[in-house]
C-alpha cells in the first residue's frame, strides 16, 4: 500500500484499498460506500492515480492532461461558450477567477485554458485529496516531459499545459466561510452548487454519480451566493438547471442578467460597485 495514501486515510475517514482488490472484489467493497486506492500506470516513470471507488462506479480519478478534460479544453468553444462568457472572459479582459464549488475541477480547467487564473475552493476533504493529486500528477508529467524522460505532448502543447496548470490553486475549506474571513482578491466568482438528485433522469457519469453519492447536494447554496457578492469584484456567476428557480436570496435580489444554453442557465449577479 502507498504511503501517502496510508498518510491520507486517517484524514480523510475512509478506507484504503489496493488497486487489485477492489477491482477483482477480493475486498468485500460492499461493506463500504467508498475506498480510496492507486491506479498504476503501465510507465513505471508516471506516477499512480488516487482514485475513488464506490459500490456503483468505476474508480473515480482527476487527469487534467487527458480524457474528457483534454477533449473539453480542445472543443469547448473557447472564449465564447457560456461557461467563458458568464465568468466575464472576453476578447479583451480576462478575469481572475475563484471556482468556490470546485468538484472535479473541470470547469475550474477550461476557466484556466481561457488565461485565468484560478483558484478553486472544494470543502469535501475527499475530492480536495483528488483535485490535489491531479495537479501534482499534472506538474510530476510535465517535468518529465521537459527533462525529455517522456514523450507526451508536442512542444507547443507542453507549453499550454504548463502554463494552464500553473494558474490552478487549490484550497480545502467550507467556501462562505473562506470567502467571509479571507477575502480573496477576484474579478468573478463561480459557483456549481450540486443539485438535489432527481427520481426520473438521464444516467449521469460516474465522475457526478460518485460525487453526488459521496457529498450530497448543496443546502447552503445562498449562504455562499451572498458571501460571494461580498467578494466579487465584478460579478458571481451561478449555474442552474435551465428552468430551475434562481437561488432565494433572503435580501430579495434577483440575478442582473443571464446566459443560457440548451440544459443549463448561468445567472449573473453584477457587483454594484461595477454597474453604470
Amino acid at each position: 500500500m502507498n504511503d501517502a495514501l496510508l498518510a491520507l486515510t486517517p484524514t480523510l475517514e475512509l478506507p484504503s484499498v489496493a488497486r487489485e482488490q477492489a477491482l477483482k472484489k477480493q475486498t468485500n467493497i460492499s461493506d463500504y460506500d467508498f475506498l480510496l486506492g492507486w491506479l498504476y500506470p503501465e510507465d513505471e516513470l508516471l506516477p499512480p492515480n488516487l482514485a475513488l471507488f464506490s459500490k456503483t462506479t468505476g474508480p473515480v480519478f482527476i487527469d487534467f492532461l487527458g480524457g474528457k478534460k483534454n477533449h473539453r479544453r480542445q472543443f469547448g468553444g473557447g472564449k465564447g461558450q457560456p461557461l467563458a462568457r458568464a465568468v466575464g472572459i472576453a476578447s479583451d479582459f480576462t478575469p481572475k477567477v475563484i471556482d468556490a464549488t470546485a468538484g472535479m475541477g473541470g470547469d475550474a480547467f477550461v476557466f484556466a485554458t481561457l488565461g485565468c487564473e484560478v483558484l478553486m475552493i472544494e470543502r469535501s476533504p475527499i475530492v480536495a485529496a483528488l483535485l490535489q493529486d491531479a495537479l501534482n500528477r499534472a506538474h510530476l508529467e510535465l517535468q518529465l516531459e521537459a527533462e525529455g524522460k517522456t514523450y507526451r505532448f508536442d512542444d507547443d502543447e507542453h507549453s499550454f499545459l504548463t502554463a494552464t496548470i500553473s494558474r490552478m490553486q487549490l484550497v480545502n475549506a467550507d467556501a462562505a466561510d473562506y470567502l467571509n474571513h479571507t477575502k480573496p482578491e477576484a474579478d468573478a466568482i463561480y459557483l456549481d452548487p450540486m443539485y438535489p438528485e432527481k427520481k426520473k433522469k438521464a444516467a449521469t457519469n460516474k465522475e457526478m454519480t460518485a460525487l453526488q453519492g459521496l457529498v450530497g447536494p448543496d443546502i447552503d447554496s445562498s449562504k455562499l451566493l451572498e458571501a460571494a457578492m461580498t467578494v466579487a469584484k465584478k460579478r458571481v456567476a451561478v449555474k442552474r438547471p435551465a428552468k430551475a428557480e434562481p437561488i432565494q436570496l433572503e435580501s430579495g435580489k434577483k440575478p442582473s442578467a443571464s446566459i443560457q444554453s440548451p440544459n443549463t442557465r448561468y445567472d449573473l449577479y453584477v457587483v454594484a460597485s461595477t454597474q453604470s
